[in-house]
């Protein structure tokens, strides 16, 4: 059986990836894509180290890291998105109010 340090490896790297992306709009739906990619490659690493019977602390490292970074990303995009929505209601509430002012 092939070892997983690579998988274990690449998830570490797409957790990482995805803590950063996290905190930006519209930039965090690719910290979303790293953050579940990276939990897949963590578990896939973490059972192919413990079938080759190596330690399987980059996996969880790898694991944790995704996990972080995919909650950020996820309340970001979430409060982001509420934010964009209600300003567009605010402004289109102040055109309709502006546009009722007779001159």
């Amino acid at each position: 059986m092939k070892s997983g340090k690579g998988f274990s490896i690449a998830a570490l790297i797409c957790g990482i990836v995805s803590i950063i992306l996290a905190w930006w709009y519209m930039v965090n739906i690719a910290a979303i894509i790293c953050g579940v990619l990276g939990l897949v490659f963590a578990v896939i690493g973490s059972k192919r180290s413990k079938a080759a019977g190596e330690p399987t602390g980059l996996a969880t490292a790898g694991l944790v890291l995704s996990i972080i970074g995919l909650v950020f990303a996820l309340i970001g995009f979430l409060a982001c998105t509420v934010c964009v929505c209600a300003c567009g209601g605010a402004l289109k509430k102040a055109a309709n109010d502006l546009s009722s002012y007779t001159y």
